[in-house]
């Protein structure tokens, strides 16, 4: 019984942090890839009342056909999800069913609902504890617990069952509105069926807080509504999914299996794509330029052809020569900060006294974004660094540690840069601001 019992604080601890689950995933960084799915998101975004300039979009790398929203306009995209859709309108489909959350309130009363099972459970487990100091023995310890529990459970299921099948209606709603049919959603619905069958256990259908996705399909089939698909944006937006699709595939499967999914005569730019991609993460680095080179030249105004040619570049130790084509790719997406974060670690990595000033000037153009992607710090500390500025150094270093969670190291660098830059210098203040406030919170645990 006892160890029944922990099941049961297990299985509300994964509640408790279900909604927050993107603190501990392993997320993928990639301009292409998240600018595609904003082109899917903003029309899904705008015909349900929000503000597409304000989404959030995170690519998780999981083989799982899934994705979720998170409060603040986040979604997130599992890399399953797109690698196992046959084109894009299932994708679509998910976005608009994640859309539907947000719209509908649900992920910030998903968060509301988390504190109320909160007390709950606390309230089940001082019951439990009265049980045990009034003689009951741990028996009747565990039944308070888990009468508590399974009330619990069995009314937060309920309550995210109704959240998905109005998620469902919402997402419906939003296809026909942005010029998409069912047919995604129908197929994306078939193959969640077969993920079912395969993850189905006794535990995971007792306790599961989504309708069945047979359950779900049957209710999409009988929708009664005219659609006129826009022909011409759903060319569109298959067109970018082969693409993303296929790098995907490059990077994350095997060579052997990309090859066999993309072969020679398959001679269409996605295939191409792909291709040189698995060459390059197979280690043939002559090949995989030569592919790229060849893409280049037939695509010359495509700014991610000139981006992976950098990057295998950089990642081979020609840095210096991966300035030039993340120079392109930047002058042909000046917005991108993941392709200038790009030029500027190859300009460091350059190591002359110009390829660092042009890195150095990069880097402002980041100051708000600093708190968003860390390495921005790092890749500071180094300029600073190889550029003689010891105390300039430290603290964007402080700074970065911070940035990650590493208090320690965060105290250490801000002390001794506290104690090299000069008195009153902007970045010697926020070097002990740092130290007062680490040491602020130290004293409030105490």
């Amino acid at each position: 019984m006892m160890r029944r019992a922990v099941w049961i604080l297990g299985f509300f601890f994964w509640l408790c942090i279900g909604a927050a689950r993107a603190e501990s995933l392993s997320l993928v960084r990639d301009e292409e890839i998240e600018r595609t799915i904003a082109f899917y998101l903003t029309p899904l975004f705008e015909k349900a009342g929000l503000d597409p300039k304000a989404m959030a979009i995170h690519l998780v790398k999981d083989d799982t056909i899934n994705a979720f929203a998170a409060k603040g306009l986040h979604v997130f995209i599992h890399t399953g999800l797109i690698l196992k859709a046959d084109n894009a309108q299932e994708i679509i489909a998910v976005l608009a069913h994640e859309t539907g959350h947000i719209a509908g309130g649900h992920v910030v009363r998903l968060y509301e609902n988390m504190q109320i099972a909160r007390r709950s459970m606390l309230l089940s487990m001082v019951l439990g504890a009265v049980a045990v100091a009034a003689g009951g023995g741990a028996d009747a310890a565990v039944g308070a617990i888990l009468g508590g529990t399974n009330a619990m459970q069995s009314a937060f299921a309920a309550y995210r069952r109704t959240e998905e099948n109005a998620a469902d209606q919402i997402a419906v709603s939003l296809l026909q509105k942005t010029g998409h049919d069912l047919s995604g959603l129908e197929a994306i619905m078939r193959k969640l069926k077969t993920q079912e069958s395969y993850q189905a256990t006794d535990d995971f259908a007792l306790w599961r807080s989504h309708p069945a996705a047979k359950e779900r399909l049957e209710v999409i089939l009988n929708q009664q509504k005219n659609f006129s698909p826009d022909q011409k944006r759903i060319m569109r937006e298959n067109a970018l999914f082969d693409r993303i699709k296929a790098k995907l595939a490059g990077f994350l499967y095997s060579t052997k299996k990309t090859l066999e999914r993309y072969p020679e005569t398959d001679k269409r730019l996605p295939a191409r794509y792909a291709r040189a991609i698995a060459l390059y993460k197979d280690g043939r680095f002559k090949d995989a330029l030569e592919r790229v080179n060849a893409l280049i030249a037939d695509y010359p105004d495509d700014p991610y052809f000139y981006e992976l040619k950098g990057q295998i570049l950089f990642e081979t130790g020609r840095a210096a020569e991966a300035v030039e084509p993340y120079q392109k790719a930047v002058s042909l997406l000046p917005d991108s900060a993941l392709m200038r974060l790009g030029l500027i670690q190859a300009q460091i990595e350059k190591d002359d006294a110009d390829s660092l000033t042009e890195a150095e000037k990069s880097l402002s153009l980041f100051t708000n974004m600093s708190h968003e992607i860390p390495l921005i710090w790092r890749l500071q500390a180094v300029v600073y660094g190889r550029t003689g500025r010891r105390g300039l150094a430290l603290y964007a270093l402080a700074e970065y540690n911070l940035a990650l969670g590493n208090k320690k190291q965060a105290e250490s660098f801000a002390k001794r840069a506290a104690e090299t830059l000069p008195d009153g210098m902007p970045a010697q203040l926020k070097a002990q601001d740092i130290l007062s406030g680490i040491s602020g919170k130290q004293a409030k645990k105490d």
